[in-house]
């Protein structure tokens, strides 16, 4: 019974403290309601009589709370827009998985197969494809115009272009019996120009189609660049096939001295010696030219078109590209074949790739090399040496024997669109330090390292491959950074020089430096004292294309002192460079005492390595 009293004493005490403590939140609760307060506990009703709620106004010490922004909304005309814009900034649109100034006609064609229209522009070759809403535009097998006609690109409209984008950069017209169109062009970074086509707009009463037309077409090319020296204004837009316009140059700056025959370069190569004379001696006049000429290759086996180059032209040698290249032992396969199609055993082939590291990298089946700007960060020439024995031991086991690299450009443009991480970094000394080591380990190798591109890319905002960059910059200015790394490796003996195609008016007002007699003579032979093989970068580059015919950029770059002119795409450039620098010299432009010093010293180059 004890028991019993004991246990029920503890239960009495815990059931009169919860009916106290209901009593205390009962009387807190009427108490609140009382004050008219307006808190309550989160779930619970306000009472049935409660009156509606009104809040009072705030005592004026008391700040008005803001009132909520209401949600923005949605803009899919301006996302749309925006989504354009940001994907032709790096050379695409959205219907084209290809990229204005890189892409090859061939690399198209493998793609989409054969395009359901043709038709030429001039210099240009517009191709439609239905099935993808796009037409391309080429010029010298290159793709110069991505243009896209999707049907959802109605939804844009005039209003929408300009409330987005603000003023266009150019505004054109286009009209002929079909269409009257209005081109509303855009400047984008990295050297592109997006132009927006729509029907002309003209006055109406309320918002009608002709007064706020739909987008028709969009039509993404490369900007070329217009120097101060330059005429003012555009070529006006020319038709296409699908009724839009086509991509127009701009020529380059009128320079009031040089002509396209300028003066024969006065610095001649040394004497050749030994077997290379009685070589030299050997050959004739056509077999010396196609010394001086490397040509692209398509597809991924040799084709019949290819194999005549080597064959018939004798060109010196081929450059391999991304879309050449499907595993190592294709690339070793078919570079086999293109060795073997030489006839000529005295004259062996340069085969020449682009493996720089990191994005610029060619091969498949290797290990991956990092860019120069990593490379840059760690700061170690040991190290960068390695990376160049590593470079010329991937490079021959597929069978190449020559590599377009290091890049020597001094990065001091963070803007550059071309350049970036494949510099060893914005400091002149860094570059030498460790671009040299990288061309000495290919050298030990025994591949040839192409030091490029001369006289410096690194403080251009303009992709070469898609238009001509212009550097404002004076010899005195050059000499102080872009050509430090230049001289240094000259000094450690480069053998190959890469000229850029990049205009230095103050250096020389009409031509780039790529057909400079002042760039490659007076500066790079003359100044800088390299006697050693001068090539072009590619002669099929937005840069030169779309300002010269390929067969007269040949002839200038010749006569300015170049030794190997590089032709990238299209067999058939390749043969009209041939046959121009022929003429030129049949016609007395150029010398064949000129031609007999390239090819002197491109066979002792060959010598050097190849033998």
């Amino acid at each position: 019974m004890a028991r019993n009293t004991r246990s029920s004493a503890p239960v009495l005490k815990i059931a009169a403290a919860v009916l106290m403590m209901l009593v205390l939140i009962s009387g807190a609760l009427l108490y609140l309601q009382d004050q008219g307060g307006s808190t309550s506990t989160a779930g619970s009703a306000a009472p049935p009589s409660a009156p509606a709620a009104e809040s009072e106004a705030p005592p004026p010490d008391q700040p008005q709370a803001a009132a909520e922004e209401p949600p923005a909304k949605a803009d899919p005309a301006a996302d749309r827009i925006a989504a354009i814009v940001a994907l032709a900034g790096q050379g695409r649109i959205d219907t084209a998985d290809f990229t204005v100034g890189r892409t090859s006609l061939g690399e198209v064609e493998r793609k989409w197969q054969s395009a359901d229209q043709t038709s030429a522009n001039g210099s240009s070759t517009y191709a439609k494809y239905a099935a993808h809403a796009t037409t391309i535009g080429y010029k010298n097998k290159v793709v110069t115009d991505l243009r896209s006609n999707d049907g959802s690109l109605a939804e844009i409209r005039y209003r929408d272009i300009l409330d987005t984008l603000g003023e266009a950069d150019s505004v054109n017209t286009y009209k002929d019996d079909t269409v009257n169109q209005l081109i509303l062009g855009y400047d984008l970074p990295g050297g592109y120009t997006l132009r927006w086509v729509l029907p002309k707009p003209w006055a109406g009463e309320g918002d009608t189609a002709e007064e706020n037309p739909p987008l028709d077409h969009i039509s993404l090319v490369g900007r070329a660049s217009k120097p101060a020296a330059a005429a003012s204004g555009e070529s006006p837009a020319a038709p296409q096939a699908d009724g839009g316009t086509a991509a127009t140059g701009t020529a380059p700056a009128a320079g009031a001295e040089a002509a396209a025959d300028g003066p024969t370069p006065s610095s001649a190569a040394p004497a050749p010696a030994g077997d290379t004379a009685d070589l030299l001696a050997k050959l004739t006049l056509d077999e010396k030219i196609g010394q001086m000429v490397i040509a692209g290759v398509e597809g991924t086996s040799l084709r019949e078109e290819d194999r005549a180059l080597i064959r018939d032209y004798g060109v010196s040698g081929v450059i391999f590209y991304a879309d050449n290249i499907d595993s190592a032992a294709q690339t070793r396969t078919f570079v086999d074949e293109v060795q073997a199609a030489n006839p000529n055993g005295e004259l062996p082939l340069l085969v020449s790739v682009d493996q720089e590291g990191g994005r610029v990298a060619r091969l498949k089946g290797v290990d991956k090399i990092p860019t120069a700007g990593a490379i840059g960060e760690r700061g170690d020439a040991a190290y960068a040496r390695s990376i160049g024995e590593q470079l010329g031991e991937q490079l021959l086991s597929q069978g190449f024997n020559l590599d377009y690299a290091p890049v020597l450009d001094v990065n001091s443009n963070p803007d550059n669109p071309v350049i970036g991480d494949r510099s060893f970094g914005a400091d002149a000394a860094l570059v030498s330090k460790l671009g040299i080591p990288v061309m000495q380990g290919l050298e030990s190798k025994k591949v040839i390292p192409v030091v490029k591109h001369f006289p410096g890319h690194g403080d251009t905002s303009v992709d070469s491959h898609i238009a001509l960059p212009v550097v404002d910059k004076s010899l005195e200015q050059l000499d102080k950074l872009e050509l430090i790394p230049f001289r240094k490796a000259i000094a450690a003996q480069a053998d190959v020089v890469m000229i850029a195609h990049i205009l230095l008016p103050k250096l020389d007002k009409q031509f780039p430096s790529s057909l400079s007699p002042a760039v490659i003579t007076d500066l790079l032979r003359g100044k800088l004292g390299f006697d050693g093989v001068i090539m072009t970068d590619d002669m099929t580059m937005g840069a030169i294309a779309d300002n010269y015919g390929i067969g007269e950029a040949a002839v200038q770059s010749v006569a300015a002192g170049s030794d190997i002119v590089l032709v990238a795409h299209g067999a058939g450039n390749a043969i009209d460079t041939i046959e121009a620098i022929k003429q030129a010299v049949r016609s007395g432009q150029i010398s064949e005492s000129r031609i007999d010093e390239s090819a002197a010293r491109i066979l002792a180059l060959k010598k050097k390595y190849l033998k």
